[in-house]
């Protein structure tokens, strides 16, 4: 399932802030936004930190040898957190025709870069295939000072999968309270025909908060990676992966 697809170009981004201008003369953009870009002196604790989820207007130009296009348009400020660091990201708000334009010109004259590139490609999730879990328990250990419970459960959406991971979603707010570096065991809900269980340790590598733009609702998405899996665990998930990707291509055209 390797894939070629162009996913990104580059481009100038410009916006205002607090009464201050941000220029990045050069980041990699999708046809929904960007993401990975450094707070600089924007702080968790002002600039950005205040604007987390808040619209603001943005200017993006893109010239790429003869092609061009430039588009203002509003954008969702997001929240990006390793380990290591906190970056932040935006989300375009884009119109049908704008973002059918961009997607082009990334189809065109775009790239995918090798640190895209997975051993591994994420199956995204598709309700049209039967057998896909869509839904995971995942059961954390959580912080004296959240207040909850010290082991927490949760339901999350499974946005896709892989062999040796997963990106799962949530519009829970309490999950704030679980950060990338988290040991985690996860239960994946059966579905269809598919009834034999599957459950995993994991570790979160990465957590990526949202603002639902037509509910106003919190959204994490946190990356996880699968640790141990015993021997019956693993036999169950290698056998729902191969079922799932049969039926994934019984529906190519």
């Amino acid at each position: 399932m390797k894939s070629d697809t162009r996913v990104f170009i580059d481009a100038a981004i410009r916006f205002e802030i607090l009464g201050e201008t941000y220029e990045f003369s050069k980041q990699p953009v999708s046809a929904y936004g960007v993401s990975g870009m450094d707070w600089g002196k924007l702080t968790s604790t002002s600039g950005f930190g205040q604007r987390f989820g808040k619209k603001i207007r943005i200017q993006v130009r893109i010239h790429e040898g003869a092609d061009s296009m430039d588009f203002d348009c509003e954008a969702i400020v997001t929240r990006e957190i390793t380990q290591q660091e906190e970056l932040f990201g935006l989300h375009f708000l884009l119109d049908p025709k704008t973002q059918s334009q961009l997607k082009k010109l990334i189809a065109d004259k775009g790239y995918l870069p090798k640190s895209y590139t997975r051993k591994y490609p994420r199956i995204p999730s598709n309700q049209l295939i039967q057998t896909f879990p869509l839904r995971a328990m995942v059961t954390a250990r959580t912080p004296a000072s959240s207040g909850l419970p010290v082991d927490q459960s949760y339901i999350f959406d499974v946005a896709n999968l892989s062999p040796t991971g997963a990106l799962l979603s949530t519009e829970n707010p309490n999950t704030i309270s679980i950060v990338p570096g988290t040991r985690i065991r996860m239960a994946l809900e059966p579905r269809g025909w598919f009834a034999k269980p599957i459950q995993t340790a994991a570790l979160i590598c990465r957590a990526t908060d949202e603002i639902n733009p037509s509910s106003g609702n919190f959204i994490r998405f946190i990356g996880v990676s699968f640790q141990e899996m015993d021997a019956a665990n693993r036999e169950n998930f290698l056998e729902l992966l191969k079922d799932i990707l049969a039926r994934l291509k019984s529906l190519e055209p």
